[in-house]
């Protein structure tokens, strides 16, 4: 069952004709939209208004109202809230563009410096925390924009979740509070047809995996100012086409991007009954009740479940199998 805690939330819920929750991997995907019955009132909320959601008794996260707008037939407000931190005020700044230099410090000191000032805790997942950092830049940019780019080169997601802000790898079973994640696995329901209420649509690209085992980097020697290859994994080698600043910097972008190819494989595209314990940092296991193209683990990229009145319906999933 679908609920909110806050304000008025007994009003909202009473009225409430559909919803969409959407849950992606970064911050500018999370929203809940709420179509809500206003045939005889006339007060809305304001924006600003935080709501506390939750499917069942799985807590999603904590939304303000950031859009609004009503129909006249049928009359109907429309709400489209957004993960906290969304303020109108912004007073900490943290969708202002800011400047800034880092050298010689690590990952978790980088994200500790861009977060903290806007009242959040932080969690970098250990594999990450000690990556050194000769140097970055963040030239103009927002925090949220800053810190979602800077994930894309270590192959993380990057998002706030309540009061803490975390970084870690895409596919890790570790939530966004730091905790483990229990996997979700789907079966198929026999007799799997659009008459089925319990039916699962999937879909799926047939060449997404890289051909490439290893890749390589090239970085300039300090020392005698020659051109040096760093290589990780086996042939054939994938070849990293900016020169990287250093060795440890070389060697640092050849395991990422080596993990990135070996995590990534096929495309997923599901529509299944309502789990609500996916998450998108999560994993979403196809066990053997599935065609063998579709059977195995997959990182899941983007969440939507949507529901009628307080009852969740369907969700959709974007995941990549990891051919694991």
């Amino acid at each position: 069952m679908f609920k909110l805690m806050g304000k008025n939330s007994d009003v909202i819920l009473s009225r409430l004709k559909s919803w969409r929750l959407t849950d992606g991997n970064g911050t500018e995907g999370d929203n809940l939209t709420l179509t809500i019955n206003a045939d005889d009132i006339d007060g809305i909320p304001p924006k600003g208004e935080k709501y506390t959601v939750y499917l069942g008794q799985v807590k999603r996260d904590v939304f303000e109202i950031s859009q609004r707008s009503i129909e006249l037939l049928p009359r109907e407000i429309k709400l489209v809230l957004t993960v906290s931190p969304f303020s109108i005020n912004d007073v900490t700044g943290y969708r202002e563009r800011k400047s800034f230099s880092w050298d010689n410090t690590t990952l978790s000191q980088v994200v500790s410096d861009c977060v903290t000032p806007h009242g959040f805790a932080f969690f970098v997942h250990p594999g990450l925390q000690k990556t050194v950092i000769q140097h970055v830049d963040r030239t103009e940019e927002s925090t949220p924009a800053f810190l979602n780019r800077l994930a894309k080169q270590y192959d993380a997601v990057a998002k706030p979740v309540e009061d803490k802000y975390i970084f870690v790898p895409i596919g890790q079973q570790t939530s966004a509070t730091g905790a483990d994640i229990e996997s979700i696995t789907l079966s198929l329901p026999q007799g799997n047809t659009t008459e089925n209420t319990h039916f699962i649509r999937l879909s799926a690209d047939l060449d997404g995996r890289s051909e490439f085992n290893g890749v390589r980097a090239f970085y300039v020697s300090t020392e005698d100012g020659t051109r040096q290859e760093i290589k990780t994994g086996s042939k054939p080698f994938k070849l990293l086409g900016k020169d990287k600043n250093s060795k440890v910097e070389a060697e640092q972008a050849c395991a990422t991007e080596l993990r990135k190819i070996q995590r990534t494989g096929r495309k997923i595209s599901i529509n299944a009954p309502v789990n609500t314990a996916a998450f998108a940092e999560g994993l979403v296991i196809l066990d053997a009740s599935f065609p063998l193209a579709f059977q195995g683990k997959c990182s899941i990229d983007s969440v939507t479940i949507s529901g009628a009145g307080l009852q969740p319906t369907r969700m959709s999933i974007s995941a990549t199998l990891t051919g694991e």
